[in-house]
């Protein structure tokens, strides 16, 4: 299927919105951790995430075919179900050991260690038979640059924690693969439905065995678990879907690098923290990197095709 120009444009940047909020989501994160445990605060946002996306739905059904159902005649549900399971296992899995990680090693290192996604996409494209082009190799480079001089306050040894946060970064990578996977096969907003649904109970699952929840802890936490649930799982997940049908796993991946960026920023205006020149320097690099590759690409794509 031919993607237009502006297309492939929108697409981006509404996966560039989805990492705007993610990086706001780990505010929520924050906050959300200091009475919850991780299972416990994934089931709920998860779950909520999928009441979220419920209703819109029937909405959209109903208004295409004035019926309110679920599944329409050109639903593929056995495939669409298939990768939400898939995907929501994968998905689980990397905020398992993002959040083991986080608890043994630098917040720096662990940013910076979690960018390495971008490696592990176009290796295992690689792996698929995919071609991976030389100017979003180099995108991935300065990628990682701009992300090393943003995260890294120190160059300490491995601990179990790094080996955690490389562990993230694979998942989240087979996370963008697969995922990508079926977006183009399914309707996205009920495949990401289902991830999201297998997901919070994947979650509840190992909850039941590590962790004690209760409402009581539930209730001051409220609207950062809120906001995780809606917007930074609900929002920002579906965006990354529609996004995906449009654009080449290694991009999504360099794409999402700016998470870090966005991160950094919501730490600034949401909790008053400073912005360090090596901060503000890795920002940049990072930022223009994916710019610079995404326009690139678009024209190099564009002239390929005979368009100019």
């Amino acid at each position: 299927m031919e993607v237009s120009k502006k297309t492939r444009l929108l697409s981006g940047l509404s996966l560039t919105f989805a990492t705007v909020l993610w990086g706001l989501n780990y505010v929520a994160q924050q906050k959300g951790a200091k009475h919850l445990g991780p299972f416990s605060f994934n089931m709920v946002r998860m779950f909520i995430a999928t009441a979220f996306l419920l209703p819109f739905i029937f909405f959209r059904n109903y208004k295409n075919y004035k019926k309110v159902f679920f599944w329409s005649k050109e639903d593929k549900a056995r495939e669409t179900i298939k990768g939400g399971i898939i995907c929501g296992l994968v998905l689980i899995l990397g905020l398992t050991c993002q959040q083991s990680g986080i608890k043994f090693t630098s917040v720096g290192k662990a940013g910076f260690l979690s960018s390495l996604s971008i490696i592990f996409v176009p290796l295992i494209s690689i792996f698929e038979g995919k071609k991976v082009r030389g100017y979003q190799w180099l995108g991935i480079f300065f990628a990682l640059l701009g992300a090393f001089i943003l995260s890294f306050n120190d160059l300490n040894g491995i601990n179990i924690g790094d080996l955690f946060m490389v562990a993230t970064a694979f998942f989240i990578a087979l996370h963008i693969v697969t995922a990508g996977h079926f977006n183009k096969r399914v309707d996205s907003i009920k495949f990401s439905l289902f991830r999201f649904l297998f997901a919070g109970i994947f979650s509840f699952i190992i909850m039941i065995f590590l962790e004690n929840f209760s409402w009581a802890d539930l209730r001051p936490v409220l609207k950062p678990v809120l906001f995780s649930g809606v917007f930074g799982s609900g929002l920002a997940f579906t965006l990354m879907a529609l996004s995906q049908r449009n654009l080449d796993n290694v991009s999504t991946s360099i794409i999402m690098s700016l998470e870090s960026v966005f991160a950094l920023l919501a730490g600034f205006v949401v909790l008053g923290q400073k912005l360090s020149p090596r901060e503000i320097l890795g920002s940049t690099i990072l930022f223009t990197s994916v710019m610079a590759m995404q326009v690139y690409g678009a024209k190099k794509i564009r002239k390929e095709k005979g368009y100019d």
